[in-house]
Formats: C-alpha cells, structure tokens, sequence
C-alpha cells in the first residue's frame, strides 16, 4: 500500500509546516512519527493518516530494523509514544523544513506564478527582493485578489536586498531595523554601517510593511530565567544566531556593541541558521537553549519570549518608482482592510500604520 505525504505551501501568514506536513520529496516516517507524538496512539495515528494500523506497525518495525534504532518508548495497548532516537529524527527533520521555508516558499510561488501566467498572459509579474518575513504570503494574497499583479520575492538578507534594488535587478526591496531606538541607529552603528550606505536621500522611499517584536527565543517557561542579553554570557547559555548579513544579525551585534558585550563571550555565536524558523526549531530540538528572533518564530514552536524591542519592516522603492501602478498597487494591499484582518492575529506584529511612506530625512536616526 503506497504512501504519500504532500506539503501544503499555503499563502496564509503561518505559511510554516507544521509536524507532518512534508516536502514532495520526504520520507513518509516523518509524517507517521509526527502522527504517533501528537495522537498518543499507533491506531489514532493510522486513522489520522488514512491508513491501516498494520500497515503502520509493520512500516515502522521495517523502518526500526533498517536504523538498528528503536522508534517508539512503548506500544503497550491503544497508547505509544516515540523513543528519544524517534524525537531527535522527529526535530532534525523539523529544523530542515524550517531553513528551507524560504526557498520552498519561492519554488511553490514561482511554479504557482508561472502556471497562473500560462492561463493569464496578462498577469503582471512584481519582483521584490527582501528579507524573509512571514506576511508575505498575505500579502500575495492581497495582491492576487486586487487584481492582476503576481508578487515574485527573492529572499536574501537585507544588505543584499538594497544591493539588488541599487543595482536595478528588483522594483523594490523589503528590510527591516528599529527607527524606535536611535541608539541602535545612530550614525556610526552597524545598522547604519551595513543599511545606511544602501540607503539615500533623494533616491529611496520607504513603505512601512509591519511593525514587529524582536527578543530572546529560550525554552517554554524560560527555565533559565534569562532576561537581557546580559544574560547570554552565562557559562550554561548555549546560543543560535542568524546568518551575516540578515536585518536581525545586524541587530543583534548592535546590541551587543552598545551594550559592551564581546561576541566571542557567547558561547553558540558562530552557530547560524537562516531563518527565524530555524533558531526557534533548533531550540525546540534542545540543541540550543536561547537565540534572537521573533515572537512570532518562538510561538510557533511553543517556545518562551523575552521581548526586548520592535522594529519596522520597510519595503523599499526608488523615488521615480514610487507613483507607479506597481508600487500604488502594493501600497494600496498594505492598507487594505483585508491584509489587515487576515494578519491581526499573527503574534508579535502590528500593521496598523502599515502602507504609511516615511521621510528619509526625518525618520532615520542618522540623518537627524
């Protein structure tokens, strides 16, 4: 009896797997282990799935002999709950989907882009080069029901965003950084080291996409009592960073710098990941205990949340392109009630004054 799992790439503002929502190209013991952790039963499990019960305990017994591990703790009865060799293989396939998202978000609406254009020749491609941020599919969503425009992002770092709107490969490009906390922003930080030579006056318009809250990602309940990143120098801290380059590295070792804290003082500094998703993933694994992120990364994966600051994402368009239909167009979705609905209750983000175009001259700290 064959199996096959699929994964759903929704544009919904989750747009994140959840356990046993595959890739086309998984193996299916990910979708049955994820079953047996969340139902607590082999034949809850099968039900679950669609499937027989002696399908699945022959499978999994076929699967455990092909390891030479057990898979499940016990089976005793109706209950059964996985073995520890069955949880780690559990999170390591979670922590892959989670560093794939983007480019899985990119393949499946790039494929869904090029077969809406074979029955619509007219549709209108709209390309923007960003950091990843989770209200893009919402945003797509926008898009596609105003009209005929077909949003097409390219996910990079923000430094390499403002690279490829300057250079002219995008329309416009999507970053973020907190214009709340001039500190952090002032002329001579990182912030304005890495973002504020890409940015220029005259040139650039900024669009304010979402507000959204950024802190320590740690273990539910916060075991460890972290408050500050005082705290990541503590000798039993063992950190997840982002990539070099990404809006949130960028952020952090601001904070470090202001703070006077030493990056090779935190033990885990020079362990990355290229995503929110991922940190978050890595941490529910147990392979890391804290790491700097999203609220909404941390609740996805029912972790705790040390808030300690919000900062705006911008998406970003030259000052010729601004009046154009494309730009009017995306505008126009980022205050649309809809948009504002469909994301009001994704955690730690607030549109509210999303659509908004802000003054270079008069926002950025370093150009007060």
């Amino acid at each position: 009896m064959p199996v096959s799992f699929s994964y759903q790439f929704d544009d919904s503002p989750r747009a994140v797997p959840a356990f046993g929502e595959q890739m086309p190209f998984a193996n299916p013991l990910f979708g049955i282990l994820a079953a047996i952790r969340e139902e607590g039963s082999i034949a809850q499990a099968a039900e679950r799935l669609g499937l027989s019960y002696r399908y699945v305990w022959g499978y999994l017994k076929k699967q455990e002999e092909d390891l030479g591990q057990k898979l499940l703790a016990s089976s005793q009865g109706a209950s059964a709950r996985l073995s520890d060799f069955g949880e780690r293989l559990l999170w390591s396939e979670r922590r892959v989907l989670a560093r794939m998202a983007p480019a899985a978000e990119d393949m499946a609406n790039k494929l869904d882009n090029e077969l809406r254009l074979a029955v619509r020749p007219t549709l209108v491609p709209l390309r923007i080069a960003a950091s990843h941020d989770l209200l893009f599919g919402a945003l797509r969503e926008q898009l596609m029901q105003q009209g005929s425009l077909l949003l097409d992002v390219d996910y990079v770092e923000s430094v390499g965003a403002l690279e490829q709107l300057n250079a002219g490969a995008c329309l416009m490009a999507g970053i973020h950084f907190p214009i709340d906390l001039p500190h952090l922003c002032q002329r001579g930080s990182g912030v304005h080291a890495q973002l504020g030579r890409q940015l220029r006056l005259g040139d650039h318009k900024l669009i304010r996409m979402a507000a959204r809250e950024q802190g320590l990602i740690v273990p539910a309940g916060n075991p460890l009592g972290l408050y500050d990143v005082f705290d990541l120098v503590r000798p039993d801290i063992n950190f997840v960073n982002r990539q070099a380059g990404s809006g949130t590295r960028i952020l952090l070792d601001e904070l470090l710098r202001f703070n006077r804290i030493e990056q090779h003082e935190i033990v885990g500094y020079q362990t990355e990941e290229p995503t929110h998703l991922a940190v978050a993933a890595t941490i529910a694994a147990g392979v890391a205990n804290c790491g700097f992120g999203l609220r909404a990364a941390a609740e996805q994966f029912g972790l705790g949340f040390v808030p300690m600051l919000w900062e705006h994402y911008f998406v970003v368009c030259r000052k010729q392109d601004l009046d154009s239909p494309l730009v009017q167009a995306v505008i126009e979705a980022l205050e649309a009630p809809d948009f504002r609905e469909l994301v009001a209750n994704v955690p730690g983000y607030s549109v509210a004054e999303s659509g908004q175009i802000i003054s270079l001259r008069r926002t950025l700290p370093w150009y007060k």
